[in-house]
């Protein structure tokens, strides 16, 4: 269970949902404004929903390849209550990446991704990113058990772990 606690961490981070330290200058009342808009045109709230959603499978997959005893309804209500309390969140978290969106970019650079993404042609790249997002995490959970082995392996080269877990390919044996 622990293992599965800290996929769903590292989903969330993966997912940006972390601040960054990138700042280059100060968040002015226009800065802020600009990533707002910006935020509309991405579609931002929207598109963390259907990124998050589509994760949902292959992370309760991966967490069960690590922990094959694990209770599958566990995880899949372990996973809807973490969505529910992000959702619940996200305003919070919009507030929070609009900061750091606005110290990032320069005036200038907002003005240009809200033109892009206010354009017809950047919200139909935006609309069929979010199409992809389903066969992009298929295509991740084919590569996951591997690459989850191979860190598995050189964490424990430098730390103390307890027996691995065999990975096994869905319908493995």
């Amino acid at each position: 269970m622990r293992r599965f606690l800290i996929a769903v961490t590292l989903f969330f981070a993966a997912a940006g949902l972390t601040p960054s330290a990138m700042a280059q200058e100060a968040a002015t009342p226009e800065k802020i404004a600009l990533v707002k808009r910006y935020f509309a045109a991405i579609e931002f709230d929207q598109t963390m929903d259907r990124m998050t959603k589509a994760m949902v499978p292959m992370m309760v997959k991966q967490a069960k390849n690590l922990d094959p005893k694990a209770d599958t309804k566990d995880m899949e209500a372990m996973m809807s209550i973490s969505l529910e309390i992000t959702k619940e969140h996200m305003p919070q978290i919009l507030d929070s990446m609009t900061k750091v969106y606005a110290e990032a970019f320069t005036e200038d650079e907002l003005k240009y991704m809200v033109s892009f993404y206010e354009d017809p042609r950047g919200r139909a790249i935006m609309r069929k990113t979010a199409d992809m997002t389903p066969k992009m995490m298929e295509a991740m959970s084919n590569v996951m058990p591997d690459m989850m082995k191979k860190m598995r392996e050189r964490m424990c080269a430098k730390i103390d772990c307890p027996k691995p877990v065999e990975f096994k390919p869905e319908g493995g044996q």
